[in-house]
């Protein structure tokens, strides 16, 4: 018996009768199960998506629905009654609605009954869904008081019940698009959500939308690979012996920096001594801290959610003050009350990968890197802004770092995620400075960007430049750091090379 439910074939779409998003991809979901689809930015995922829940139309393509050909959904509701729903990467909860009135949120007509609302019939039938999808939480909670992976399981539910209120059979299996469901979620509660979510299995078919390769790996029974707008490859990974770098390969096209040694730069580390710490202590996150940095080293903080290792980086950033201890930039103190921009001044930077707070969205490309590098750009006689060397700057730089953009002109708030993280480490990367702090640098971008900010990082460092790294991304600490530091409730447990390190985090 074939258990397709979904199917659709040679999909095209092109925007402004220039860019061309899909050519002629064809993928399909069957029952009971988890598909991935996987890509870098702008290779047709989202577009592709939002064309089956009816939010774009195809210039052309076909629909099959259990292998009836059937029209593509011109709305939301439409895609709904056809058994498709989404649940988008940002947080899309009303955070003091109670789980019942969340989940029935927009179908509240089907519950009026002489002109009153039907509340108790709601909740227990809230209750009997979430019994049903293993979700475990009080129908009358609010929304803010769960944690996030039960707050996106709730998001779920309330998709799968919107199919089954919309569709006009009542047989029919949802199919819930799931848009990086685990990007806001630490990696304890990504483990409660896939817990879960391998139980919904039985009730419902996934289309799972990720960049993190281990993820796809781990939780999918096969994956769609698009490349600029292509279906380049497909992969049953219940028959399929893969590894994680095969999937990288067809994902990007070439090898991961993960799987090149690193053997002989790490051996001529200089000696020369740019920070230290000794005894550094915040009281209540962080205690007796000490370590050395030499100049081209990145030493890294691992550790799981509320160890201290964020807490740490950023007092080195002047973010936070400390209690006790000393912090030292080539043998000059580091007062406790410095804020970052006498950090900056004495040569630390800091690159956090929400660019949210690291650059001004609505400012030009160009603005932006040259708002932390002015003293390049202003003129000899007079101190104003020369433009066409802050155009010429901007220039090189995305030409550097790859940077998709229509001009340096364009304002940030238009770019990809991963481009926009290349502006940010592309202003670093103008200003040279000599010690870089890295918080979380590739958070939430697809794994070409990832790459390519991988590569850059690994230049400055061969440049001269000196770095710390925290980061929620274990393989990062393998391709970047040459020493790796294990926090523990604020401590500092132990001190071990990446091969050591990669050994750990892979039993």
């Amino acid at each position: 018996m074939n258990d397709k439910l979904l199917e659709v074939k040679e999909v095209y779409k092109t925007f402004d009768g220039v860019v061309q998003a899909l050519k002629g991809v064809t993928i399909e979901a069957r029952k009971n199960e988890i598909v991935g689809v996987v890509g870098e930015n702008g290779a047709g995922k989202s577009t592709l998506m939002k064309i089956l829940v009816g939010v774009y139309s195809p210039d052309s393509g076909e629909l099959y629905h259990k292998e009836k050909l059937v029209p593509f959904p011109r709305n939301p509701k439409e895609a709904a009654k056809r058994g498709i729903s989404i649940v988008y990467q940002e947080n899309g909860v009303i955070p003091w609605l109670r789980v019942y009135q969340f989940l029935f949120l927009g179908h509240e007509d089907q519950y009026i009954k002489l002109l009153k609302l039907q509340m108790d019939r709601m909740k227990e039938q809230a209750r009997e869904i979430l019994s049903e999808l293993h979700v475990e939480c009080k129908v009358d909670a609010f929304m803010h008081e769960l944690p996030l992976s039960t707050q996106k399981m709730v998001e779920i539910a309330r998709a799968i019940l919107g199919v089954r209120l919309e569709s006009e059979n009542a047989e029919t299996t949802p199919i819930i698009i799931l848009d990086e469901p685990t990007a806001p979620l630490t990696d304890e509660e990504c483990k409660d959500l896939f817990k879960d979510l391998l139980k919904m299995k039985k009730n419902a078919s996934f289309i799972f939308i990720s960049h993190i390769i281990p993820e796809v790996m781990e939780y999918t029974d096969r994956v769609h690979v698009l490349r600029d707008g292509n279906l380049v490859a497909q992969y049953d990974l219940s028959k399929e012996k893969m590894t994680e770098e095969d999937l990288f390969r067809a994902i990007v096209g070439r090898k991961s920096s993960e799987y090149i040694s690193r053997t002989e730069d790490r051996e001529a580390l200089s000696k020369e001594l740019v920070l230290s710490a000794n005894n550094l202590t915040k009281r209540g996150h962080f205690y007796d801290v000490s370590f050395d940095l030499h100049r081209g080293e990145c030493v890294g903080f691992f550790g799981p959610a509320g160890s201290g290792k964020g807490r740490i980086i950023r007092t080195i950033a002047g973010l936070m003050n400390y209690d006790k201890g000393e912090l030292k930039a080539k043998d000059q103190e580091l007062k406790a009350d410095e804020l970052p921009h006498v950090r900056l001044a004495r040569g630390i930077g800091y690159f956090s990968g929400e660019t949210g707070k690291e650059l001004f969205l609505n400012w030009s490309i160009a603005k932006n890197i040259s708002i932390i590098n002015m003293e390049k750009i202003l003129g000899k006689v007079l101190p104003v802004i020369q433009f066409k060397a802050e155009k010429k700057m901007a220039e090189k730089i995305a030409e550097k770092l790859e940077i998709k953009a229509q001009s340096v002109s364009s304002e940030c708030y238009s770019l990809s995620g991963g481009n926009k993280q290349k502006v940010s480490v592309g202003k670093w990367l103008e200003r040279n400075p000599d010690i870089l702090l890295l918080d979380d640098p590739t958070i939430g971008i697809d794994v070409g960007s990832r790459e390519d900010i991988y590569e850059v990082l690994l230049e400055m460092k061969k440049n001269g430049i000196s770095m710390i790294l925290v980061s929620d991304e274990p393989k990062e600490y393998s391709i970047l750091c040459d020493r790796i530091m294990f926090v523990m409730d604020g401590r500092i447990q132990k001190v071990i090379g990446p091969e050591e390190f990669r050994k750990v985090i892979s039993t």
